[in-house]
C-alpha cells in the first residue's frame, strides 16, 4: 500500500523548489550568455536552462557536468555556440570567464 503524500512536506519543498529557481534566474540571466537579457528579452527567456542546471544540482552533479550542460544547451538549443574552438579572441576568453564565473556561484549557492 502507498502511503499518501504529505501535503505539508510537498507545500516545502515546492516553496524550496521556487526560491532555488528565483535565484538561480539571477545567476543564469547575469551570465547571458546569448546577450538576450541585455538586448531586451523577458526575465525567463533562459527558464529551459535554469530548470535544466537546477535539476543537475539537486542530482548532485558536478561542476564538469553543469559546464557540460550550458555548453550543450548553448549549441544545441539556443544555437549559439557552433563550435566553442572557433570563438576567436577576446570573445572566447570573456565567455569562458562568464561561464568560470557562473559555476562559481553555482557552486557557492548550492554546493
Amino acid at each position: 500500500m502507498v502511503k499518501p503524500a504529505n501535503p505539508k512536506m510537498d507545500k516545502t519543498l515546492k516553496q524550496k523548489y521556487k526560491e532555488d529557481f528565483a535565484a538561480l534566474t539571477t545567476l543564469v540571466n547575469s551570465f547571458d550568455p546569448c546577450g538576450l537579457i541585455g538586448s531586451g528579452a523577458p526575465p525567463d527567456e533562459y527558464d529551459c536552462l535554469t530548470h535544466k542546471l537546477l535539476s543537475a544540482v539537486y542530482n548532485k552533479k558536478t561542476l564538469q557536468e553543469l559546464k557540460d550542460l550550458v555548453l550543450h544547451e548553448l549549441t544545441h538549443h539556443f544555437a549559439v555556440l557552433p563550435d566553442t574552438a572557433t570563438l576567436e579572441e577576446p570573445v572566447k576568453s570573456r565567455f569562458y570567464n562568464n561561464l568560470n564565473n557562473l559555476l562559481a556561484a553555482l557552486e557557492n549557492k548550492f554546493y
